[in-house]
C-alpha cells in the first residue's frame, strides 16, 4: 500500500488543513534548497548560550513552527484529529532524539543500513533520526499501538538509544527540513506483529498481553546464560560489526526477564568493558524504556531440555565437510575479507566470487541446521575466520594469468605517451610515470615496500585525468581503485583505505588545506596501519598497500617550503580518452613486474630529489620569503663588496606587513644560493641590496634557483 498511500502535507505545524502528496514530493522537499536557510539557521541558535540563549530558544521555537509537516501514520480527510482518520496504511514513525555526539554518525549509519527503513532524515536540530518503516499485515486503529511498539522498539535495540514515546500518536506530525542525503527505500521490507525470537516458549508465557510474571526478582548473574544463549540463537554473536546488537539484544531480554534495570546495567558496562560505556549505558536506558515488557518471561519457560535426547554438536570436520560442500572460501589479502563461490554438484558457481556476509552466514548456519548438523553460529564462524579458508592475493593471481612479458613491447611507454604535458617533456614524464608505477606494483606485492611519491595531474575539466588514474587498473582489479574528494579532513577510514586498495585518488587536490597536505605527505610513508577498525575490539597491523595519485585544475597546491618531494606533479594540456583506448593490461603489468624483479629503480636518489624539488617550484603556492628576497636583494657580482645580514633583519625589516620567520628565510636563501658564514654572533649570508632604480628596473625573475641573480 505504500505504493499508492498518500501521507498528508501540512503548510506548517499550526496548520489543520491536510493536502495529499507522494513520498517522491516529501523526498524532494527534504532534499531540495527550499528549507537550506531555515535548517541551518534553527541548527546555528541552537549555539547561543548566556543571555542570548532564551531569545535564540523562542527564535527556534518560531522557526519549527512555520516548517511545513506531514503526518505518515495515517489517511486523514478534512483535518488533523483523530475524527479525521479515514485508514492506517501501516506506515510507523520512529524519533530517535537526544543522541549523542560521539554516536551519531555510527547510529545513523546503522539505521540507513537497516533494510526495514523506508524514509530517514535527519531531524530539523541536526541531532536527531526520523525513520518511516511499515507493518506487515492489516493495521487498525486497535493493533496501531503494537504496530508502533514493534516497529520503536527494534529501532531501539538497533541504536541503542531511547527512542520518543511522544511519536506514540498515529496524528503526530514530522517537522519538514534540509537534509540532502535523505535516504528513500520505496522497497523497504515490512515488519512483522511478532515478539524477538526467544527458543521454545513455554505454555506460561504471555508476552502479547504483556502479563508480568511476580515473585522474587531475577537477578543477572542467573539470567545471563539464556539471554547470552537466546541471543548466539538468534545468529547474533558479539563479533566485530555487531557489538551494539548483541549488548541491545541482551539487554532487551535481561528487562523481559524482570532483572532490575541498575543491575542490568552494572552487569553490561562490567562485561563488555571493551566497549564503550556511556553507549552501554545509552542502549540499557533504551531497552528499559519499554516498561510494558519488563518482567514478562521466565527463564523456566526457555531452559534447553535436559537429557540423553539431545543431539551432539557437529565436529570442526564435519562442519568443513558441509561447507566444502556448498562453496568455496578464499582470504582476500588486499581487502582482508572472506569470499566465498558457490558450488552445486562440485560445479563452482558461474557468478563468480563475493564477499562473505552476515546473511551468507547466517544461510549457511540454517543449511546446516535443515542437514541434521547441530552447530551454532558462534563456531561456525570461528572455522570461517581460521586457516581454513586459503588466502589469495588479486594482484598476484593476475600476474600470474598474464604471463612473462614479451620482451619487446613498452607496454608502459605505451600507456605514458597518452598523457600530453604541457611543457612539451614527454621524456620525463615518462620516466616519472615509469617509476611510479613499477613502485605501485611492488608496493601491492611487498608488505615491507611502500610508493613514497604521489603521481599528480594538474589540468582542465574534462581532459579524462580521473578517467586515466581509473584505467590504470584492469577491470577485473578495478574494485581496488577508491577516489576521495577533499573534505577539508583526513580520517581513520583513509588509513584503512590504503590498505585495502590498490590505488587511491585524491581529487581536487589543489582545494586541500596545508595541514591536510602535510596530513597526506605523512601517510605517503606509513608502513603499517595500527588501528582499531569500526566495531573492531582490537587494533590491527595492516601493511600500506596503496599507492596515491591526485588531479586538480590549478597549478599552485603545493604548500610546504621545507620542500616537496613526495609530488610528482605534471600540468597535462590533453590526455588520450582512456575509455577507447584498447589497453593490454596483461602486458602491462608483464612488463611492470619484469622490471621489478630485475632490478629497476622506482625510488629516487639525492641529487634526482633535489631535482624534482626545483622542477616542482612552479606548483608552489607564493612564497613571502623567496619573492622579496629577489626584489630587494641579490648576488655580489664580480669583486663587488656586498653586506652580511641575517635572517632575523630581514624578518624584523618586513616582517610587520607580512607573516615571516627566520627559518623560512635562511631556506631562501640557501636556496638561492647566496654564501652563509656562521661566527659565535650568528648565521649572516652574503648580498647586496638593491638599489631604487634597480627595483624599478628589475625585470621578473626567473624561478631557477641557479640563476645568479
Amino acid at each position: 500500500m505504500e505504493n499508492t498511500f498518500r501521507p498528508s502535507r501540512f503548510l506548517s505545524l499550526r496548520a489543520t488543513t491536510p493536502s495529499p502528496c507522494t513520498w517522491e514530493e516529501i523526498v524532494q522537499e527534504l532534499t531540495g534548497e527550499r528549507h537550506t536557510a531555515a535548517t541551518a539557521l534553527f541548527r546555528a541558535l541552537a549555539a547561543c548560550e548566556g543571555q542570548d540563549a532564551e531569545t535564540a530558544k523562542r527564535q527556534q521555537g518560531q522557526i519549527k513552527q512555520n516548517q511545513p509537516a506531514f503526518i505518515p501514520s495515517v489517511l486523514l480527510e478534512g483535518g488533523r484529529s483523530s475524527k479525521h482518520i479515514k485508514g492506517y496504511p501501516g506506515a510507523i514513525m520512529v524519533d530517535i532524539d537526544g543522541i549523542p555526539e560521539a554516536i551519531f554518525d555510527e547510529a545513523l549509519e546503522r539505521v540507513k543500513a537497516d533494510p526495514h527503513s523506508f524514509l530517514v532524515y535527519k531531524t530539523l536540530s541536526g541531532r536527531g533520526i526520523r525513520v518511516i518503516a511499515w507493518m506487515e499485515g492489516n493495521v487498525t486503529a486497535e493493533n496501531f499501538p503494537a504496530a508502533w511498539q514493534t516497529v520503536n522498539a527494534y529501532y531501539a535495540r538497533l541504536t541503542g538509544i531511547a527512542i520518543d514515546r511522544q511519536c506514540k500518536n498515529a496524528t503526530r506530525m514530522s517537522v519538514i527540513c534540509h537534509d540532502p542525503d535523505t535516504l528513500y527505500r520505496p522497497d523497504a521490507k515490512r515488519m512483522k506483529f511478532a515478539p524477538p525470537p526467544t527458543a521454545k516458549a513455554g505454555p506460561k508465557q504471555d508476552i502479547a498481553a504483556g502479563k508480568r510474571h511476580r515473585g522474587r526478582k531475577t537477578s543477572a548473574t542467573h539470567a545471563e546464560s539464556t539471554v547470552r544463549r537466546l541471543v548466539e540463537e538468534e545468529g547474533v554473536h558479539y563479533a566485530a560489526g555487531s557489538h551494539n546488537d548483541y549488548i541491545s539484544r541482551c539487554l532487551y531480554l535481561m528487562n523481559r526477564f524482570g532483572v532490575p534495570e541498575a543491575e542490568a546495567e552494572a552487569w553490561a558496562v562490567e562485561l563488555f568493558s571493551d566497549y564503550d560505556a556511556a553507549s552501554v549505558r545509552s542502549t540499557a536506558k533504551s531497552c528499559y524504556a519499554l516498561t510494558a515488557e519488563h518482567a514478562t518471561m521466565k527463564l523456566s519457560d526457555v531452559s534447553p531440555r535436559n537429557g540423553s535426547g539431545r543431539q551432539r554438536k557437529a565436529t570442526v570436520e564435519e562442519m568443513e565437510c558441509f561447507i566444502g560442500g556448498s562453496m568455496q572460501l578464499r582470504m582476500n589479502q588486499l581487502t582482508h575479507q572472506l569470499e566465498y563461490r558457490p558450488v552445486t554438484d562440485g560445479i563452482p558457481s558461474p557468478d563468480g566470487w563475493a564477499p562473505m556476509n552476515d546473511t551468507v552466514e547466517n544461510s549457511l548456519w540454517c543449511s546446516m541446521r535443515r542437514d541434521g548438523l547441530e552447530a551454532d553460529l558462534f563456531h561456525l564462524r570461528t572455522l570461517l575466520l581460521s586457516d581454513f579458508a586459503p588466502r589469495y592475493h588479486p594482484l598476484e593471481e593476475f600476474l600470474e594469468k598474464a604471463g612473462p612479458w614479451d620482451g619487446v613491447t613498452d607496454h608502459i611507454g605505451n600507456l605514458a605517451a597518452m598523457v600530453h604535458p604541457a611543457d612539451g617533456d614527454t621524456a620525463r614524464f615518462d620516466l616519472c610515470f615509469r617509476r611510479w608505477f613499477v613502485g605501485m606494483v611492488a608496493a601491492a606485492l611487498d608488505p615491507k615496500v611502500v610508493n613514497h611519491v604521489i603521481l599528480v595531474l594538474i589540468g582542465r575539466q574534462g581532459c579524462f585525468k580521473t578517467s586515466f588514474f581509473q584505467n590504470l587498473l584492469p577491470p577485473v582489479l578495478r574494485r581496488y581503485y577508491t577516489s576521495k574528494t577533499n573534505s577539508q579532513r583526513l580520517t581513520k577510514d583513509d588509513l584503512f583505505t590504503m590498505t585495502e586498495n590498490l590505488l587511491v585518488n585524491f581529487e581536487e587536490i589543489d582545494s586541500m588545506q596545508r595541514s591536510e597536505l602535510n596530513q597526506l605527505k605523512a601517510m605517503t610513508t606509513t608502513l603499517y596501519v595500527n588501528e582499531r577498525p569500526a566495531y573492531g575490539r582490537n587494533k590491527v597491523h595492516l601493511p600500506h598497500v596503496a599507492s596515491f595519485c591526485a588531479t586538480g585544475n590549478n597549478l599552485q597546491f603545493l604548500t610546504d617550503d621545507t620542500g616537496n618531494r613526495r609530488w610528482l606533479p605534471f600540468e597535462v594540456a590533453a590526455i588520450d580518452n582512456p575509455w577507447t583506448a584498447n589497453i593490454d593490461y596483461e602486458g602491462l603489468y608483464a612488463q611492470a613486474k619484469h622490471l621489478l624483479d630485475n632490478g629497476f629503480r622506482y625510488w629516487y636518489r639525492d641529487h634526482e630529489i633535489e631535482e624534482l624539488n626545483r622542477a616542482n617550484h612552479r606548483f608552489e603556492t607564493p612564497n613571502p620569503a623567496r619573492e622579496l628576497i629577489l626584489m630587494y636583494y641579490r648576488h655580489p657580482v664580480g669583486y663587488e663588496k656586498g653586506a652580511y645580514v641575517t635572517a632575523s633583519q630581514i624578518v624584523a625589516r618586513f616582517g610587520g606587513s607580512i607573516r615571516l620567520n627566520a627559518v623560512q628565510v635562511g631556506r631562501v636563501f640557501k636556496e638561492l644560493g647566496y654564501t652563509n658564514t656562521r661566527t659565535k654572533h650568528g648565521s649572516f649570508w652574503l648580498v647586496v641590496e638593491r638599489t631604487t632604480d634597480e627595483i624599478k628596473g628589475i625585470l621578473p625573475e626567473p624561478d631557477d634557483p641557479s640563476s645568479p641573480l
